[in-house]
């Protein structure tokens, strides 16, 4: 019985458009009804399901403890310490900074359409010279929501010195106009 009255809705309906009648329809993502006239174009489609919407990333910044400026580096800065701080840095598995940040810290131009916005360039001198080790440090170990995943994760506390140490040597002096 069910079957008979599911066909004869579908025949009705038919019937109904076939004749040029108004017909209503409800949107399946809105409270909204809408009428269609005779002209507009009819086609059958499956609903689809409604994209999940994306985060805003762009405003997402820095979460920081209050004595972030104020902790100490305690991993001298030695040739040994730079050379631990680049590997880590580069590491896939550790660091992985060079996915974004690039190999010499201005930027990876090659994955940017796939990043959620432009990373800092760690080159720039008056960035990184505003910024103490210890504010260096806990941005590595901490990262930003949904932009720089956190490096206290996956690396030590001092394997995130030995990357601060690396990271200031990066940086260049600005070019001469």
């Amino acid at each position: 019985m069910k079957k008979i009255f599911v066909v004869l809705c579908f025949v009705v309906a038919g019937c109904a458009i076939s004749f040029g009648l108004s017909v209503s329809a409800q949107k399946p993502d809105s409270s909204t009804t809408t009428n269609r006239n005779q002209n507009e174009s009819r086609s059958i489609t499956a609903p689809t399901a409604k994209a999940p919407e994306k985060q805003d990333f762009s405003t997402a910044t820095w979460e920081l403890p209050e004595n972030a400026s104020s902790t100490k580096n305690p991993m001298p800065t030695s040739d040994e310490s730079v050379q631990k701080g680049k590997e880590l840095y580069l590491a896939r598995e550790k660091g992985n900074c060079g996915f974004c940040h690039g190999d010499t810290g201005a930027g990876n131009e090659a994955n940017l359409p796939r990043l959620r916005r432009k990373p800092a360039d760690l080159t720039m001198k008056e960035r990184m010279s505003s910024m103490t080790d210890g504010e260096v440090f806990w941005k590595i170990s901490k990262g930003i929501n949904g932009i720089m995943p956190a490096g206290e994760t996956r690396m030590t506390d001092e394997e995130r010195w030995h990357v601060v140490n690396y990271i200031r040597t990066l940086v260049k002096e600005p070019a001469k106009p």
